[in-house]
Protein backbone atom coordinates (compact mmCIF):
# COMPACT_ATOMS: atom_id res chain seq x y z
CA UNK A 1 0.00 0.00 0.00
CA UNK A 2 3.04 2.51 0.50
CA UNK A 3 4.83 1.40 -2.42
CA UNK A 4 1.15 2.12 -4.42
CA UNK A 5 0.97 5.92 -2.58
CA UNK A 6 4.88 6.29 -3.28
CA UNK A 7 3.91 5.85 -6.89
CA UNK A 8 0.46 7.90 -7.27
CA UNK A 9 2.13 10.95 -5.44
CA UNK A 10 4.56 10.89 -8.25
CA UNK A 11 1.90 10.36 -11.22
CA UNK A 12 0.32 13.32 -9.57
CA UNK A 13 2.77 15.71 -10.16
CA UNK A 14 4.15 14.44 -13.50
CA UNK A 15 3.50 17.52 -15.53
CA UNK A 16 5.80 19.30 -13.32
CA UNK A 17 8.50 17.44 -13.91
CA UNK A 18 9.79 16.80 -17.48
CA UNK A 19 12.86 16.32 -18.80
CA UNK A 20 15.92 15.84 -16.59
CA UNK A 21 13.75 16.29 -13.36
CA UNK A 22 11.16 13.61 -14.89
CA UNK A 23 13.92 11.40 -14.68
CA UNK A 24 15.62 12.10 -11.21
CA UNK A 25 11.42 11.71 -10.24
CA UNK A 26 11.27 8.66 -11.10
CA UNK A 27 14.63 7.28 -10.42
CA UNK A 28 13.71 8.68 -6.50
CA UNK A 29 10.48 6.71 -7.34
CA UNK A 30 11.83 3.75 -8.13
CA UNK A 31 14.27 3.20 -5.10
CA UNK A 32 11.74 4.49 -2.81
CA UNK A 33 9.29 1.39 -3.91
CA UNK A 34 12.59 -0.87 -3.62
CA UNK A 35 13.93 0.70 -0.22
CA UNK A 36 12.34 2.62 1.78
CA UNK A 37 10.38 0.35 4.43
CA UNK A 38 9.07 2.56 7.02
CA UNK A 39 5.23 3.32 7.30
CA UNK A 40 5.91 6.80 8.43
CA UNK A 41 7.60 9.99 6.80
CA UNK A 42 10.22 12.33 8.48
CA UNK A 43 11.38 14.51 5.82
CA UNK A 44 13.72 17.57 5.25
CA UNK A 45 15.01 19.64 2.51
CA UNK A 46 17.44 21.82 2.45
CA UNK A 47 17.73 25.04 -0.08
CA UNK A 48 13.92 25.73 -0.03
CA UNK A 49 12.22 24.13 -3.85
CA UNK A 50 10.33 27.01 -5.56
CA UNK A 51 9.00 26.72 -8.98
CA UNK A 52 12.83 26.76 -10.60
CA UNK A 53 12.43 22.70 -10.80
CA UNK A 54 10.63 22.49 -7.17
CA UNK A 55 11.28 18.83 -6.22
CA UNK A 56 11.11 19.10 -2.88
CA UNK A 57 7.52 19.37 -4.07
CA UNK A 58 7.54 15.83 -4.78
CA UNK A 59 8.95 14.79 -1.49
CA UNK A 60 5.85 16.95 0.27
CA UNK A 61 3.44 15.15 -2.08
CA UNK A 62 4.54 12.21 -0.56
CA UNK A 63 4.53 13.28 3.20
CA UNK A 64 1.02 14.60 2.42
CA UNK A 65 -0.58 11.50 0.69
CA UNK A 66 1.66 9.00 3.01
CA UNK A 67 1.14 10.54 6.37
CA UNK A 68 4.81 12.55 7.46
CA UNK A 69 6.00 15.93 8.11
CA UNK A 70 8.07 17.90 5.92
CA UNK A 71 10.77 20.35 6.60
CA UNK A 72 12.30 22.88 4.50
CA UNK A 73 15.10 25.23 5.00
CA UNK A 74 17.06 28.16 3.21
CA UNK A 75 19.39 30.95 4.16
CA UNK A 76 17.55 33.33 1.85
CA UNK A 77 14.61 35.14 2.52
CA UNK A 78 13.95 36.06 -0.42
CA UNK A 79 13.65 32.28 -1.66
CA UNK A 80 11.89 31.11 1.06
CA UNK A 81 9.28 32.99 0.63
CA UNK A 82 8.87 31.72 -2.93
CA UNK A 83 9.28 28.74 -1.96
CA UNK A 84 6.76 29.60 0.59
CA UNK A 85 4.05 30.44 -2.11
CA UNK A 86 5.05 27.33 -4.19
CA UNK A 87 4.25 25.12 -1.34
CA UNK A 88 1.14 26.81 -0.61
CA UNK A 89 -0.42 26.64 -4.36
CA UNK A 90 0.16 23.08 -5.19
CA UNK A 91 -0.23 21.54 -1.55
CA UNK A 92 -2.36 24.41 0.71
CA UNK A 93 -3.98 21.89 3.24
CA UNK A 94 -0.32 20.44 4.19
CA UNK A 95 1.67 22.33 6.73
CA UNK A 96 5.43 22.64 5.57
CA UNK A 97 7.70 23.83 8.34
CA UNK A 98 9.71 26.43 6.65
CA UNK A 99 13.28 27.59 8.72
CA UNK A 100 15.44 31.04 8.08
CA UNK A 101 18.82 30.15 8.57
CA UNK A 102 21.87 28.30 7.91
CA UNK A 103 21.38 24.37 6.68
CA UNK A 104 23.93 23.37 8.55
CA UNK A 105 23.44 24.38 11.98
CA UNK A 106 19.24 24.07 11.27
CA UNK A 107 20.77 20.28 11.34
CA UNK A 108 23.11 19.72 13.92
CA UNK A 109 19.60 21.60 15.82
CA UNK A 110 17.08 19.23 14.64
CA UNK A 111 15.06 17.30 17.19
CA UNK A 112 14.12 14.39 15.04
CA UNK A 113 14.87 11.10 13.26
CA UNK A 114 14.41 12.01 9.66
CA UNK A 115 14.35 9.05 7.08
CA UNK A 116 13.97 10.93 3.81
CA UNK A 117 16.84 13.69 3.56
CA UNK A 118 17.27 16.17 0.56
CA UNK A 119 19.90 17.93 0.30
CA UNK A 120 19.91 20.61 -2.30
CA UNK A 121 21.72 23.77 -0.80
CA UNK A 122 24.75 25.89 -1.97
CA UNK A 123 24.20 26.24 -5.60
CA UNK A 124 27.01 24.58 -7.61
CA UNK A 125 29.64 26.59 -9.62
CA UNK A 126 31.47 23.98 -11.97
CA UNK A 127 33.93 26.72 -12.46
CA UNK A 128 34.64 26.30 -8.60
CA UNK A 129 32.76 23.25 -7.41
CA UNK A 130 34.45 23.44 -4.07
CA UNK A 131 32.44 24.92 -1.56
CA UNK A 132 29.22 23.05 -2.70
CA UNK A 133 30.63 19.85 -1.92
CA UNK A 134 32.14 20.89 1.33
CA UNK A 135 28.70 22.50 2.23
CA UNK A 136 27.21 19.00 1.09
CA UNK A 137 29.61 17.11 3.15
CA UNK A 138 28.74 19.38 6.58
CA UNK A 139 25.05 18.87 5.70
CA UNK A 140 25.12 15.53 5.70
CA UNK A 141 27.62 15.04 8.61
CA UNK A 142 25.15 17.01 10.53
CA UNK A 143 22.38 14.71 10.11
CA UNK A 144 23.13 11.38 9.28
CA UNK A 145 23.61 9.66 12.55
CA UNK A 146 20.28 11.03 13.66
CA UNK A 147 18.59 8.56 10.52
CA UNK A 148 17.38 5.74 11.38
CA UNK A 149 18.88 2.10 9.76
CA UNK A 150 16.83 2.09 6.29
CA UNK A 151 16.78 5.93 6.06
CA UNK A 152 17.38 7.50 2.55
CA UNK A 153 19.66 10.49 1.42
CA UNK A 154 19.18 12.34 -1.58
CA UNK A 155 22.07 14.90 -2.77
CA UNK A 156 21.03 17.09 -5.69
CA UNK A 157 23.55 18.40 -8.63
CA UNK A 158 26.32 15.78 -9.70
CA UNK A 159 28.00 14.72 -13.13
CA UNK A 160 30.05 11.88 -13.30
CA UNK A 161 33.02 11.48 -15.22
CA UNK A 162 32.45 12.02 -19.58
CA UNK A 163 29.35 14.42 -18.73
CA UNK A 164 29.51 17.94 -21.04
CA UNK A 165 28.34 20.59 -19.70
CA UNK A 166 27.46 23.74 -21.04
CA UNK A 167 27.83 26.20 -18.37
CA UNK A 168 26.29 29.75 -18.33
CA UNK A 169 28.51 32.54 -16.73
CA UNK A 170 27.14 36.05 -15.99
CA UNK A 171 27.80 38.75 -14.21
CA UNK A 172 26.72 40.25 -10.79
CA UNK A 173 23.79 41.89 -11.89
CA UNK A 174 22.74 37.94 -13.86
CA UNK A 175 23.45 38.63 -17.25
CA UNK A 176 24.57 35.95 -19.51
CA UNK A 177 28.48 36.72 -20.54
CA UNK A 178 28.84 33.35 -21.94
CA UNK A 179 28.83 29.75 -21.98
CA UNK A 180 31.33 27.10 -21.60
CA UNK A 181 31.49 23.86 -22.47
CA UNK A 182 32.70 22.08 -18.92
CA UNK A 183 33.90 18.39 -19.47
CA UNK A 184 33.87 16.17 -16.01
CA UNK A 185 37.46 14.28 -15.59
CA UNK A 186 37.19 13.56 -12.15
CA UNK A 187 35.30 10.42 -11.49
CA UNK A 188 32.00 12.90 -10.27
CA UNK A 189 31.94 16.49 -9.36
CA UNK A 190 29.11 18.16 -7.39
CA UNK A 191 27.55 18.86 -4.66
CA UNK A 192 27.97 15.02 -3.48
CA UNK A 193 31.44 14.33 -4.39
CA UNK A 194 32.58 14.06 -0.96
CA UNK A 195 29.57 11.87 0.51
CA UNK A 196 30.05 9.81 -2.93
CA UNK A 197 33.30 9.01 -2.74
CA UNK A 198 33.22 8.62 1.69
CA UNK A 199 30.05 5.85 1.08
CA UNK A 200 32.62 3.79 -1.54
CA UNK A 201 34.75 3.20 1.95
CA UNK A 202 34.40 -0.60 2.90
CA UNK A 203 34.09 0.38 6.51
CA UNK A 204 30.63 3.01 6.15
CA UNK A 205 27.28 2.26 7.14
CA UNK A 206 25.36 3.88 3.55
CA UNK A 207 25.22 2.11 0.39
CA UNK A 208 24.85 4.08 -2.81
CA UNK A 209 21.37 2.90 -4.57
CA UNK A 210 19.70 2.97 -7.84
CA UNK A 211 20.79 2.44 -11.26
CA UNK A 212 20.71 5.89 -12.99
CA UNK A 213 24.25 6.52 -12.62
CA UNK A 214 25.35 7.52 -15.67
CA UNK A 215 27.53 10.20 -17.75
CA UNK A 216 25.30 13.32 -19.59
CA UNK A 217 23.20 14.70 -17.30
CA UNK A 218 22.54 15.65 -13.96
CA UNK A 219 22.16 12.94 -11.29
CA UNK A 220 21.44 12.49 -7.96
CA UNK A 221 23.25 10.77 -5.61
CA UNK A 222 20.49 8.36 -3.63
CA UNK A 223 22.00 6.76 -0.35
CA UNK A 224 20.70 4.11 2.12
CA UNK A 225 21.43 3.63 5.51
CA UNK A 226 22.36 -0.04 6.39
Amino acid sequence: MMKNRILNSYLDIFDLYQGERGDQAKSLAKCLEENFNFDYFEIIETGASHLDGCFGLYLAKIADDCGGIFSSVDIDPEILEKSKSTYFKFLPDFKINHHLGDSIEFLKKYDGNPNLVHLDSWDLDMKNPVPSMLHGWLEFEAIKEKMPSGSICVVDDNFLKGTHTFWNVSDLEGNLLYTEVIETTYDIVGKGSLIYHWSQKEDTDWDLIGDHYHPGKNVKLILKKR
